[in-house]
């Protein structure tokens, strides 16, 4: 059964302090629209339940396929950069698109979890998300713990201070994103490393052998399948 946990290593590991394994901020106002996003045909009329994934990747086809189980009646879209995998979204009943063409129709729900290091413009992407968006449902974008300030080993939770703007690249492009989200309405959910029996931190960090550091730092982490239905569950509590 999938968990979230702090995965402890038995030799020591040059980490910073375990973050929460999930954190939310939200805004409530209407959306913002913009002139891009996905293309919906005009013929095709929205459902209460249809989904926009931008970035739908191994997160993203978890939580559609979680969400057609709940919704079978639902479409959902997915926005790539590329067209490398659209036959098989296609396949999974996920109907791709390029990001970029103009909207015809907003959809009611929208999750971004595309990565940063894909874009030359990580925040102007969620822009053009939020422009897809109809301001009913809910928009989300899965951020990172990485934004809090925490690197002593202490403990750190949601209301702990993030890294201040200017002093890291990484964290400025995740607080910038962050702030686009909460301007159109949406919700921002922090949420630890993503993890598998075979992806994640503990396969690099365990990869590494002894490293010369101090032994009682900890890796926070949250399984894919967790992250996948906090999304879900934070899409339903935000809609309400």
């Amino acid at each position: 059964m999938a968990s979230t946990y702090h995965y402890r290593l038995p030799y020591p590991l040059p980490l910073t302090a375990a973050p929460p394994a999930f954190a939310s901020r939200c805004r409530f106002p209407m959306a913002s629209t913009g002139p891009l996003g996905v293309t919906v045909s005009t013929s095709e009329s929205v459902g209460q339940n249809d989904l926009l994934i931008v970035g739908p990747g191994v997160l993203g086809r978890i939580v559609a396929e979680k969400w057609r189980q709940e919704h079978p009646d639902c479409k959902i879209y997915g926005q790539t950069a590329t067209t490398d995998h659209h036959s098989e979204l296609t396949k999974i009943g996920i109907i791709p698109s390029l990001k970029g063409p103009r909207v015809d129709q907003k959809v009611p729900y929208v999750i971004f979890c595309a990565p940063p290091y894909r874009t030359d413009d990580y925040p102007g992407d969620l822009r053009v998300a939020a422009s897809n968006w109809s301001g009913e449902g809910s928009f989300l974008f899965t951020s990172s713990t990485a934004v809090y300030d925490c690197n002593d080993n202490g403990f750190c939770g949601e209301d702990s201070p993030c890294v201040p703007i200017g002093r890291s690249p990484r964290t400025d492009v995740l607080l910038k994103a962050e702030n686009v989200v909460l301007e159109a309405g949406g919700c921002a959910l922090r949420l630890a490393g993503l993890y598998k029996k075979d992806q994640g931190p503990h396969v690099f960090w365990l990869s590494k052998g002894t490293v010369d550091a101090r032994p009682d730092l900890i890796i926070s982490m949250i399984h894919y399948e967790v992250r996948s239905s906090t999304c879900l569950l934070n899409d339903r509590i935000v809609s309400r």
